[in-house]
């Protein structure tokens, strides 16, 4: 029953899907839209706020890129 294993991951998430056709909606939607927020850490953009928030969470140490942007907008 290979559907209920998620083998398709995105390249610029990190989120992972069962078939092909959700990662390709996945890549429209999430992905091809305008990306106004970018990670610190990796560089992957992302077109809310919020979507970068939860990235840093799952993917990086988020306070860590918050006492960096502290700093940034202080310089």
């Amino acid at each position: 029953m290979t559907g209920l294993f998620k083998n398709h991951e995105c390249d610029k998430c990190g989120r992972k899907f069962r078939k092909i056709e959700e990662l390709m909606q996945h890549h429209q939607v999430i992905h091809g839209k305008d990306l106004l927020y970018d990670c610190k850490e990796c560089g992957v953009g992302f077109t809310g706020m919020e979507q970068m928030r939860d990235h840093a969470k799952k993917f990086h140490s988020y306070n860590k890129m918050l006492e960096d942007r502290k700093k940034e907008q202080k310089d």
